[in-house]
């Protein structure tokens, strides 16, 4: 079996491309034969991207020359490098988008000669799989922020979602993705499975005498607004208890900008930019604390990996979170879910709903910073399952099934 992977962004910066990078190295573990074709800047090395295949098998399309004179184009508005919004296409430059990736798929095809593609995002890559080769089956992974780029983006939805639709597989995260992607687009339900999301149990793992002394709050993921992260910073800045914030990621552009400002003003605040897999591991394996007060996720990997290091968690109380981390886990107080406030359009907070949101997210760090100082202890049954169920081994399973099922094997 030959499998072509198509991510349109930057492999490994983003969840989505943590998730390529892991199926890639499964399938690797198993003698499947496999390239990539992804979106990345003009400078940027192939061996960068991290997917430990030969450049031969790395079909990149680049950006920021005279073909595409703009940024990686982002599924997310705020990406943790210089990006392009969708928003902002209008017909030349979408145009030139699909003109750009439709050379490198082609070539890709061409010399690859894949049995089955696996494409992620139900967005415009996607759609011109299915335009530029019919007959091969294609499977798409779903990481949430196509939801959101629908309502971002609207002068691209329509014929996107029809574009879309001939998809032989959609492949979601949890149940609650799943509801919403039959909605948006329609799909028959046989056509729609839940395969979950994973995460290195080889890093992410309990070591108890890694703990700082200091009571330590860790973030992870972009700097950005709709991230929380700005409230987080204000929040922490309220609490009465010494402890340290740790923001692990990076941003870019005046939402970047407006968050480093307030970090400078207060030295228990460290900024770690952006974080490998075995770094991140490390951190969470020092923190006590992980926080992530975002208001949009798909299904965030670094929950897992938090919990999987013995951090306790402040995560807004988002669909499917439940699902993930299980109710006991938030019964017994190991995660402490708060409130998600009202917001225009996907992602934005109401400024009539700051001062609640920001006294939720308080009172959320100062309960479980006294449970670390109590030194309390959960054992949460239902999450130790979970967490032995859900490495990319088992991930990869519930795909390799899925490519069966579409290549008749």
């Amino acid at each position: 079996m030959r499998i072509l992977h198509c991510l349109s962004q930057i492999p490994g910066k983003t969840g989505s491309g943590v998730y390529l990078q892991a199926l890639v190295r499964e399938a690797a573990a198993i003698n499947i034969e496999q390239a990539v074709v992804c979106g990345i800047p003009e400078t940027m090395r192939v061996h960068e991207t991290n997917l430990g295949l030969n450049a031969g098998r790395v079909f990149a399309t680049r950006f920021e020359n005279s073909s595409l004179p703009f940024p990686v184009a982002g599924m997310s508005d705020v990406m943790p490098y210089p990006s392009t919004r969708f928003s902002s296409f209008n017909p030349e430059r979408l145009k030139r988008y699909r003109v750009a990736f439709s050379k490198t798929l082609i070539e890709a095809v061409k010399k690859f000669k894949p049995d089955i593609i696996h494409s992620h995002h139900l967005w415009i890559m996607t759609a011109l799989c299915k335009e530029l080769f019919p007959t091969i089956p294609l499977v798409t992974s779903v990481h949430g922020t196509e939801l959101r780029q629908l309502e971002l983006a609207r002068q691209l939805a329509p014929a996107i979602i029809k574009g879309v639709r001939p998809v032989d597989k959609v492949m979601v995260l949890n149940h609650d993705q799943r509801l919403k992607v039959l909605d948006k687009y329609s799909f028959p339900p046989e056509r729609v499975v839940v395969t979950g999301t994973g995460y290195r149990q080889d890093l992410f793992c309990r070591d108890y005498c890694a703990k700082e002394n200091l009571p330590t709050i860790i973030y992870a993921g972009k700097l950005s607004r709709a991230k929380g992260v700005l409230w987080l910073i204000k929040a922490f800045n309220k609490l009465s208890e010494k402890a340290i914030l740790w923001l692990a990621g990076s941003g870019d552009g005046p939402e970047a900008e407006e968050i480093y400002a307030l970090v400078a003003s207060n030295p228990q605040i460290q900024l770690l930019g952006a974080l490998s897999q075995t770094e991140l591991a490390a951190r969470f394996q020092r923190a006590h604390i992980m926080a992530l007060p975002s208001f949009y996720e798909g299904l965030p990997l670094v929950l897992l990996e938090a919990l999987a290091c013995d951090c306790r968690v402040v995560v807004t109380d988002l669909p499917g979170i439940r699902e993930l981390v299980s109710e006991e886990a938030v019964s017994e107080g190991l995660v402490s879910c708060i409130p998600t406030p009202p917001l225009t359009g996907p992602d934005t907070l109401e400024i009539e709903h700051e001062k609640p949101f920001l006294s939720n997210l308080e009172n959320a760090l100062t309960i479980q910073l006294n449970r670390v100082r109590e030194q309390q202890f959960n054992c949460c049954h239902q999450l130790k399952k979970i967490l032995s169920e859900t490495g990319w081994h088992q991930v990869y399973q519930r795909v390799q099934m899925v490519y069966n099922q579409v290549s008749g094997s």
